[in-house]
């Protein structure tokens, strides 16, 4: 009996070994278990971390600049055909001429502080008032640097220089001569480039007429623009008189024998004088009135005596005759600067020179580079038009449930950048659940063995 106790408690131990060796073991893996996920969600919540970190990187130094670099190179291309295709409307030429116009406007947008958009405005108007094709780029020059140097800008400047050439048949080649007079004169006279033109446009018909010069034309006007006459009333009054001196030498009427009396010279000499040089006899007539008192007489008596009641054309005269040396000195200094045809390049070079204008400059040249890059993308643009115009008809006739599934989904992935953020965030909060699935292992597993413990 004793022995067969024995037995049985040797067996009893036995079993209650191997219970207890299967506890440690289960502990173990418990706890081996806890440590695996604790280091498993410790993994992926760093690589949460990390994710979220590039995710925002791509956001802000990617996919933010690229869409913004693709944008604007997009928009300046974008401005720029519809700039061009402005000029192409007006303008006529062969595609080489065409294509060089549009190349050259570009090129001088670099060197100017006027972007490309603005140069192929006045080319477009270049060719609206008849400048020839091959002239466009150098006139177009000339009316953007007065622009830029003087208050004689834009497609109004550009229409009182064309009209100005159509009215005296001055050559188109010449713009940059007439630019540079009238820098001159306006840098040296008491009036504004604006003023000078506006009233050359009003003596040019009778001017061309007489035989003037294009820049005898326009010195005559700073002169009379220099004495407070303006251009409406003076223009229109001197014309007269232009008028009324060459039709008395043409007809040898009583008033040839007034003007070259005044003039201080005899008919012939007088009638010589104004075939060869009518500016100078105009002068002439305008130097005489002042030398009136001289002679005994008045400037207003010597007009009214030759019929010049008007009121504006004796204002006008009386005007000139007091500054009459001004005359003189205007004249030659506008047929100097046309000759030198320097004036406007010098003007305009110190306004280029400034920090304002070699910014904008710059500005300019980054645009054109924008726009290389916008000629690449345009096309890729209209091809993703003609398949956004298709998915807009198809998204129109799904049903109202499969839309809203498609809004939902399209707002949780908008960039590259913000998606890798997502899943980084989605990683962190896989991560914090693995930990704590860790943690509870642990500690079951050191409950388990707390409850083996006592038992």
């Amino acid at each position: 009996k004793l022995n067969e106790a024995e037995a049985q408690l040797t067996r009893v131990e036995s079993q209650l070994k191997s219970t207890s060796e299967e506890l440690d073991r289960q502990n173990s893996k418990w706890a081996q278990a806890g440590e695996s996920l604790q280091k498993a969600g410790e993994n992926i919540s760093n690589f949460g971390e990390k994710s979220t970190k590039i995710g925002s990187a791509l956001t802000k130094t990617v996919t933010l600049p690229v869409v913004a670099m693709g944008t604007a190179a997009i928009k300046a291309q974008v401005d720029w055909e519809s700039a061009f295709a402005g000029v192409k409307k007006t303008v006529d030429g062969t595609t080489e001429q065409i294509a060089e116009l549009e190349q050259g406007i570009k090129d001088m947008s670099k060197e100017l502080p006027s972007s490309a958009e603005e140069i192929a405005a006045v080319a477009e108007a270049a060719g609206q008032l008849g400048i020839q094709t091959d002239n466009i780029l150098g006139f177009t020059k000339v009316i953007i640097d007065l622009g830029n140097a003087t208050n004689l800008t834009g497609e109004e400047g550009a229409s009182q220089l064309a009209k100005f050439a159509n009215i005296t048949g001055m050559a188109q080649t010449e713009f940059d001569r007439l630019g540079s007079t009238i820098v001159a004169l306006g840098n040296n006279s008491a009036t504004t480039e604006a003023d000078i033109v506006s009233m050359a446009m009003r003596l040019a018909g009778a001017g061309t007429q007489v035989g003037m010069t294009e820049a005898n034309i326009v010195s005559l006007a700073a002169a009379l623009s220099s004495v407070g006459i303006e251009a409406e009333a003076g223009g229109s009054a001197f014309s007269k008189v232009m008028v009324s001196m060459q039709l008395a030498v043409e007809t040898g009427n009583d008033s040839l024998k007034d003007f070259a009396s005044v003039a201080g010279m005899t008919t012939n000499e007088f009638s010589k004088a104004f075939k060869e040089d009518a500016t100078g006899a105009l002068i002439s007539f305008i130097q005489g009135l002042s030398k009136a008192e001289e002679q005994g007489s008045s400037s207003i008596k010597v007009l009214d005596d030759m019929g010049i009641t008007e009121v504006r054309l004796r204002d006008s005269l009386l005007r000139a005759s007091s500054a009459s040396d001004l005359f003189n000195e205007t004249i030659a200094l506008g047929t100097e600067a046309w000759e030198e045809n320097t004036a406007l390049t010098n003007e305009a070079n110190q306004r280029y020179a400034t920090t304002e204008s070699q910014i904008k400059m710059l500005k300019n040249e980054i645009v054109d580079m924008a726009r290389e890059i916008g000629v690449e993308l345009l096309p890729v643009v209209k091809d993703g038009l003609v398949i956004i115009k298709d998915l807009i008809g198809k998204f129109s006739n799904l049903s109202p449930a499969t839309k809203e599934n498609i809004i939902k989904f399209a707002t949780l992935s908008a960039a590259v950048g913000p998606v890798i953020g997502t899943v980084g965030k989605l990683a962190q909060g896989i991560g914090s659940v693995t930990k704590l699935a860790g943690t509870l292992s642990s500690t079951l597993g050191v409950a388990s063995t707390a409850t083996s413990t006592v038992g």
